[in-house]
C-alpha cells in the first residue's frame, strides 16, 4: 500500500487509541493519545513510521512519551525498553494560512467555532468522505484542495442586524455557514459541520436575541412581536433545518444590497406567521418557507417604489382576472344566442319557400332570399369568432404588459396557476362549443344555397367570375 497520512498516521493513532484505557484527543493545535502502549515491536515500528511521515511531510512532529523513559525517539529505542509501558503520543500539527487539518471527525467537530473559521479556510480531515463547501470553507479528505475559496463579495455581517444581547449566540461571519455544495452521501464530518451551521444559522434571523429569565429567547419584529423560546433541535433535525436556514440566510445576506429591508420583512412575515407553543429554531420548519416567499414579494414591491399600493395592486389584478374569465364566458353565450337568432331568420326564409308561400309571395325578387340568407349567416359567424379572436389576442397583449412592469416579482409558475389557467379554463367552454355551432351554421348555409333557384345560382356564378362582364 502506497504510504499516506490515513494509512501510516492517521490509523497508527487510531489503533492505539482502540486500547482499553487510551483516550484520543483532538484540537486545532495538537491530537494526542493517552494511557496507549506498544503491544509488540510492529506497533513500535508503526510508531517510528509515523513520527517520519509527518516531519518528513511538514505535517507538523510527533513526539513520543513514556511514564517512565520520558521522551523518546520510537525510531532509536529498543521494543525491550518500552515493552508495555504507559505511553503518551502528542501529533503537533502544523497550520498553514488559508488551511489546516484534523485527524477525527470527532476532533473536527469539537474545534469547529467561529474563530477557526474567521477567514476563508480550507479544511482535511482525515476520514473517508464526500467533499464539501460553503461560501468561505472548503471541507475535503486528505490530499484536498489546498487554498481556501475566493469570493468576491462577502456577506453581511449578522451582528450588524441581529440585536444580540446574549453576547456571543450571532455569529461574526456567515460565510463558513452558507452551504454551497452538499455532499451526496451524508457523513460524520459533514454531520459535525451541519450541527455547527445550523447553530449559527438559526442565530441570524431573529431581530433580538435576549436572555429572560436565565433562558435564550428570541423575537421577531412585526405585527405579533413576542419572546419565543430557543431549544436545542432534536437529534437528527439538524440536517433537515440546514436547507431552509441556508435558503433564508442566503436571501438576506447575500444580496450585496438592501440586507437590512430583507431581514425587517422576513422578521414581519415570520411573526405573522409563527405558531404559538413553538421553540426556536424547530418551529421555523413550520413557517419559513412560505413567510420567506411572502418576503420575497413585499421586498419585490419595496424595489419597484409600490409597497404602499400592494394590497391594492393584488386586488385590481384579481379583479382584471375574474372580468377575463367572465367575457370568455359572455363570449360563449354570444356565440349560442347568435345561433338561435340566426337560425331563427333561416326559418322565415323557408317558411317563405314552402309551397303555401311561394302562392303569396311569387314576386321574382325573393328567389335570391336564400342565397343571401346563406351569405348572411357565414358573415354572422365569421365576425362573432374574428372579434373574440381579436379581443382574446388584445388581452393576452396586455396581460404580458401587467407581467412585465407590474407583476413581475410574481414567480412564473404562480403567475400561470392564478393568471393563465383560469382564463385558458374559461377560453377552453367557448372553443369546444365553436365547432358545434360552425357546424350547424355550415348545415343552414349549405342547405339554404340548395334551395336558392338555380338561376339565381347562374347569375351570382356568372358575376363571380366575370364581375365587369368580361
Amino acid at each position: 500500500m502506497t504510504a499516506s497520512f490515513d494509512n501510516t498516521v492517521a490509523d497508527t493513532l487510531r489503533t492505539l487509541a482502540g486500547q482499553p484505557g487510551a483516550v484520543l484527543s483532538e484540537t486545532l493545535a495538537v491530537c494526542r493519545v493517552d494511557g496507549a502502549s506498544c503491544p509488540d515491536a510492529r506497533a513500535l515500528a508503526d510508531l517510528a513510521a509515523a513520527a517520519k511521515f509527518v516531519a518528513d511531510h511538514g505535517y507538523g512532529g510527533l513526539d513520543v512519551f513514556g511514564t517512565i523513559t520520558g521522551q523518546f525517539d520510537p525510531a532509536a529505542i529498543p521494543f525491550d525498553q518500552i515493552g508495555g509501558e504507559a505511553l503518551q503520543i502528542v501529533l503537533r500539527k502544523e497550520r498553514r494560512d488559508g488551511w489546516c487539518y484534523f485527524v477525527t471527525a470527532k476532533g473536527f467537530g469539537a474545534t469547529l467555532n467561529d474563530g477557526l473559521v474567521a477567514e476563508p479556510l480550507t479544511i482535511w480531515v482525515s476520514e473517508t468522505f464526500e467533499p464539501f463547501s460553503a461560501l468561505t470553507l472548503t471541507v475535503s479528505p486528505w490530499d484536498g484542495p489546498t487554498t481556501p475559496p475566493v469570493v468576491d463579495r462577502l456577506p453581511e455581517l449578522p451582528r450588524k442586524l441581529v440585536r444580540d444581547q446574549s453576547h456571543g449566540r450571532a455569529p461574526s461571519a456567515i460565510g463558513p455557514w452558507l452551504l454551497v455544495a452538499r455532499p451526496a452521501k451524508p457523513s460524520p464530518v459533514f454531520s459535525a459541520w451541519s450541527r455547527a451551521a445550523v447553530e449559527r444559522l438559526a442565530f441570524v434571523l431573529p431581530y433580538e436575541i435576549r436572555v429572560v429569565d436565565g433562558r435564550d429567547t428570541v423575537v421577531l419584529k412585526g405585527p405579533r412581536s413576542k419572546p419565543v423560546e430557543v431549544s436545542a433541535p432534536v437529534a437528527g433535525r439538524h440536517e433537515e433545518l440546514l436547507g431552509p436556514l441556508t435558503e433564508a440566510a442566503n436571501w438576506v445576506y447575500t444580496s450585496g444590497r438592501d440586507a437590512e429591508p430583507r431581514f425587517l420583512f422576513l422578521n414581519n412575515h415570520l411573526s405573522l406567521d409563527w405558531r404559538d407553543g413553538q421553540t426556536w429554531p424547530e418551529g421555523a420548519l413550520l413557517v419559513l418557507k412560505e413567510s420567506l416567499s411572502s418576503a420575497r414579494e413585499a421586498y419585490a414591491f419595496h424595489l419597484q417604489d409600490q409597497s404602499k399600493d400592494a394590497l391594492k395592486s393584488l386586488g385590481d389584478l384579481r379583479k382584471s382576472l375574474q372580468e377575463e374569465v367572465a367575457k370568455a364566458q359572455s363570449a360563449t353565450r354570444d356565440l349560442l344566442s347568435a345561433l338561435w337568432r340566426d337560425l331563427a331568420i333561416a326559418g322565415v326564409v323557408l317558411a317563405l319557400k314552402s309551397p303555401t308561400a311561394q302562392q303569396v309571395t311569387g314576386s321574382e325578387a325573393l328567389l335570391a332570399i336564400p342565397f343571401a340568407t346563406a351569405v348572411l349567416l357565414v358573415l354572422s359567424l365569421l365576425v362573432t369568432v374574428l372579434a373574440n379572436w381579436r379581443f382574446n389576442w388584445l388581452a393576452d397583449k396586455g396581460r404580458r404588459d401587467w407581467r412585465r412592469k407590474l407583476y413581475a416579482f410574481v414567480p412564473e409558475e404562480e403567475w400561470r396557476r392564478v393568471v393563465e389557467k383560469p382564463i385558458s379554463q374559461g377560453r377552453w367552454v367557448y372553443r369546444m362549443t365553436l365547432p358545434f355551432v360552425g357546424a350547424l351554421y355550415a348545415a343552414a348555409a349549405w342547405y339554404l344555397i340548395s334551395l336558392t333557384d338555380p338561376t339565381v345560382l347562374a347569375a351570382i356564378r356568372t358575376f363571380v367570375l366575370h364581375p365587369f362582364g368580361g
